[in-house]
């Protein structure tokens, strides 16, 4: 396989590794996408208890933010497993054709 970057690199060797890393990738993701995302909910649900219970304005303030950290952590975390699941594969498609993946 030949491909020629847009550095002017040539690539010659086997790519075959990508296969086995694709291979197992979905397994590693959802692994990590369970005990963050299990994690994250728990975290969640400890900080609207914190909301609930708190009694300044600014632990209210606190509580909030934490939780809208905690929602976009969550949101970005499923957009890279998708990108990952989804674009990678077209990614390698688009620059080496005869791999397949």
């Amino acid at each position: 396989m030949k491909f020629l970057s847009l550095l002017g690199y040539q690539y010659l060797g086997s790519l075959s590794w990508l296969n086995d890393l694709y291979a197992s990738l979905p397994i590693i993701l959802y692994t990590i996408l369970a005990v963050l995302g299990g994690a994250g909910t728990v975290y969640a649900i400890i900080l609207g208890i914190n909301l609930a219970k708190s009694e300044s304005e600014d632990a209210r303030k606190n509580a909030q933010n934490r939780i809208k950290n905690t929602i976009v952590g969550v949101v970005v975390l499923l957009a890279l497993v998708l990108f990952i699941t989804l674009a990678i594969p077209e990614i390698l498609h688009a620059a080496y054709p005869e791999l397949v993946v």
